[in-house]
């Protein structure tokens, strides 16, 4: 089943330290490891050699595999921020290059702000995108930026 329009756009973290390195194919790797047919996001973030980069997983027509609650595989993106965000706050760049590409991804998706979710919000035993890690706060920041994008 293709995704067709996606409502929400679902934040997680990987639970991992960020090394510095790629991560990206050692989260595929697990991911198919579990009988999936690739990585479970449709993109995320992590810092490769100080760098923060985005990295594309699942195309954004194809059903994710990241938060089967409430059947929002089949109606939502999934991006995922590399790093453990249970105990300390993302780091402030790739905090704001995330607000950046969750804002493109709302203008490009016509997805609403409030439908900028963690995956916490979907299942009570999941602290996605991280107990540390303000919803609230990055839904503002990529409303206030595209309010500031359609401005100029």
């Amino acid at each position: 089943m293709n995704l067709y329009k996606p409502k929400y756009i679902i934040l997680h973290h990987s639970l991992t330290p960020d090394s510095g390195t790629v991560s990206w194919g050692a989260i595929r790797k697990y991911h198919k490891s579990l009988g999936w047919d690739d990585i479970g996001y449709h993109a995320g973030i992590e810092d490769i050699s100080g760098n923060y980069e985005i990295l594309l997983g699942r195309l954004f027509d194809q059903v994710g595999a990241h938060c089967k609650d409430a059947g929002r595989n089949y109606d939502s993106i999934g991006y995922v921020f590399v790093g453990n965000f249970d105990y300390k706050p993302p780091p402030v760049r790739q905090w704001d290059k995330g607000v950046e590409f969750v804002s493109w991804l709302c203008r490009q998706f016509m997805i609403p702000y409030d439908n900028i979710r963690g995956h916490r919000d979907f299942n009570i035993h999941k602290t996605c995108p991280g107990r540390r890690f303000d919803v609230g706060k990055f839904r503002e920041e990529v409303r206030t930026l595209n309010q500031e994008w359609m401005v100029t």
